[in-house]
């Protein structure tokens, strides 16, 4: 596992303490076109192949299995959120239901931990319902071979559906970056179901390695507007440029439901 600094140099990934990656590699192809025209791919594609290119023989298309890492964060005493799948998706469609559960059999298990998984393939999800209470389930805002944003928007929509359907105390959506007018998608859901799927949301700009390109004004707004319309946390990402910084985290589970959850599984 990697511990993400909290310091002067690095925040590493803000909302997190560790990451852990018994997967890696990922088939999604990511990109997005920026307002210059230069197109960006996935942070975790860039890493894998440059500073991590070790790790990623077979290039970051590629599932790796690393079974040698399960046991990890039984080892790690101090309770602490983890983030599980930095460089991969653990519910993408190419990684067997076996593996799966047996990184879920480990969730459970180190039942002091916070984990936070975060998947573009949320349609799987309910498939392993009902996650433990210490698992926060994530999905990432719709992005990939250069979708449009009314692809994208169409996309919001289904990804929302099967959001309500997964069985977690903590949905969280990650809103990183925000290259379209996702609130608006939002506030529609919300008007029609009364209510949106999730329990907190992760929102950032968009980059293309050290060139960072905010999104419109507008956007955020009407993302916080709706947000805040259902009193639901938003945690900036430190690449964001906004007046009023938030920083917020959702409600963990209750201790006895965790307690009840671990008793009943032994």
């Amino acid at each position: 596992m990697n511990k993400q600094r909290k310091d002067s140099r690095s925040r590493g990934i803000e909302w997190t303490d560790w990451t852990w990656n018994p997967t890696g590699g990922c088939f999604h192809g990511c990109t997005w076109k920026m307002p210059d025209g230069s197109i960006t791919q996935c942070y975790a594609k860039t890493v894998a192949e440059g500073l991590a290119w070790n790790a990623y023989r077979d290039g970051f298309e590629h599932h790796y299995w690393r079974e040698h890492v399960l046991q990890e964060p039984l080892k790690l005493k101090p309770p602490s959120k983890i983030f599980v799948g930095s460089m991969a998706d653990l519910f993408g469609h190419w990684v067997p239901e076996e593996q799966i559960r047996r990184v879920l059999d480990v969730m459970t298990a180190a039942h002091w931990h916070t984990f936070q998984t975060l998947s573009k393939h949320p349609n799987r999800i309910p498939e392993f319902n009902p996650f433990p209470p210490n698992v926060w389930v994530g999905v990432s805002l719709p992005a990939g071979h250069l979708m449009s944003p009314h692809g994208a928007a169409r996309a919001l929509t289904i990804y929302l559906k099967h959001m309500a359907a997964i069985q977690a105390s903590i949905r969280f959506m990650s809103i990183e970056p925000l290259w379209f007018d996702a609130g608006h998608v939002l506030a529609e859901w919300a008007d029609i179901h009364g209510s949106l799927p999730f329990e907190w949301v992760i929102v950032g700009a968009a980059t293309n390695g050290r060139s960072v390109y905010q999104p419109e004004p507008a956007w955020v707004e009407k993302m916080l507007d709706v947000m805040d319309r259902f009193q639901i946390p938003v945690f900036f990402k430190g690449n964001l440029k906004w007046d009023t910084w938030r920083e917020e985290f959702p409600a963990l589970a209750p201790v006895w439901l965790i307690e009840l959850h671990h008793s009943v599984m032994c």
